[in-house]
């Protein structure tokens, strides 16, 4: 018989067995599954109503359903994996789940499956990860686990939320951003307690504003406690990290500096292409600023020293400086030169984007575009001022419709 004893015959014969009576049980399963769907079917109101409720429950489970990262310069923001287990939950009647399906080659790729028992609608969704590093060598076993499991976690929220039609779980996704804003009554609380939140991070005061493109902490509005909470739940799941949210969007931001090369030399500030990256800088500087070379390795007391000595005009140069400080100087340093750069802001002109969060708030209110214009005495909403921001905001809230 082909050179097989008896014994591997029988033991080959009982897996194809077992093999069958595993698919048998799990057909069954399934079926009583989508018999009982059938005999108590959901309701969209009751949907609606649960959903909302666990959504809504408080301010922290809200932040957990929106994610937001950091693409090609703009922060894109989403409902998050926590949000996708709400509305499976509220959803009743369905199958979620997802698995790995190859881990080979430089790629980890994973399935999330999604079946709507009662409707008989199945949504499957693949999600891809690199699994090596930028000079192509493997990560561990250990890595490659962790961002396996974070791209199933993807592949089954995409999957859900697929699944579900959006026009069903949009209204309460829109509920759980108002839960994030409040109201103008409490965004200076919010607004501080998610920079604390950051800070256990190494993300600094200005590291937020300079993403948000605002010119400081008080132009942090109600839209921005969205992007933030998305930020800040994108951090906890592993789905980026502060280089890729922050320090990345910094570099690319300022491309008047001459970058140094990526060596020992000028990541600690010495050597010749660090020094000629500094002059190049120097050069940039308007007339009447002051942007000096620092110390081969600068110190929060050169710092100080500095800003006593030239006051606004050291802002350029502690700008420069301030990358070669420890975090917790960083966070020192910001506090000595955030009264400074507040005390000049108020003047200079409305930005694009707070003028964008008044907008929304007009349309929240009562008051006229005519009306604003006429109370704060411009023209046109541009000729507004950045000191002139919270008022107008707090003005149209004091009539909401």
């Amino acid at each position: 018989m082909n050179g097989e004893t008896p014994e591997e015959g029988r033991e080959v014969y009982g897996m194809v067995a077992e093999s069958g009576m595993v698919a048998i049980l799990n057909k069954s399963e399934i079926d009583q599954q989508i018999v009982t769907a059938h005999k108590f079917p959901r309701s969209i109101a009751r949907f609606h109503k649960e959903g909302l409720a666990m959504v809504t429950l408080n301010e922290q489970i809200a932040q957990e359903c929106i994610y937001a990262l950091p693409r090609d310069g703009k922060v894109i923001e989403g409902p998050s994996a926590r949000f996708a287990e709400i509305v499976a939950h509220a959803w009743r009647n369905c199958r979620a789940g997802a698995r790995v399906v190859d881990d080979s080659g430089e790629f980890v790729t994973s399935q999330g499956v999604f079946h709507d028992l009662e409707n008989n609608v199945a949504i499957t969704y693949e999600v891809q990860r690199r699994i090596v590093d930028k000079n192509g060598k493997r990560y561990k076993a250990d890595m490659v686990g962790v961002t396996a499991n974070a791209a199933s976690s993807i592949a089954l929220r995409n999957a859900v939320l697929k699944g579900v039609p959006k026009a069903f779980w949009n209204t309460l996704y829109q509920r759980a951003r108002q839960t994030i804003m409040g109201d103008f009554k409490t965004l200076a609380n919010r607004r501080a307690e998610a920079i604390k939140q950051f800070v256990a991070y190494g993300v600094t005061e200005q590291m937020l504003c300079e993403k948000l493109e605002v010119g400081g902490k008080e132009d942090i509005g109600l839209e921005h406690l969205v992007v933030l909470a998305g930020l800040l739940t994108a951090l906890k799941d592993g789905d980026t990290t502060v280089e890729d949210a922050f320090v990345k969007n910094t570099a690319v931001e300022q491309p008047t500096k001459t970058a140094a090369p990526q060596n020992e030399a000028s990541t600690a500030g010495h050597g010749a292409c660090a020094k000629a990256a500094r002059a190049a800088a120097s050069s940039a500087v308007p007339a009447g600023m002051r942007r000096v070379d620092p110390p081969q390795v600068p110190t929060l007391t050169d710092c100080k020293a500095f800003l006593n000595e030239a006051g606004k005009d050291a802002l350029p140069t502690l700008k420069d400086w301030r990358q070669h400080l420890s975090i917790a100087d960083q966070i020192e340093l910001d506090k000595l030169i955030e009264p400074i750069e507040k005390a000049g802001k108020n003047d200079k002109p409305i930005q694009p984007g707070q003028i964008r969060i008044i907008m929304a708030n007009k349309k929240r209110s009562t008051y006229t575009l005519d009306q604003l214009l006429k109370q704060f005495k411009v023209e046109k909403i541009e000729e507004l001022k950045m000191g002139q921001v919270n008022e107008v905001n707090e003005w149209l809230a004091s009539k909401p419709l």
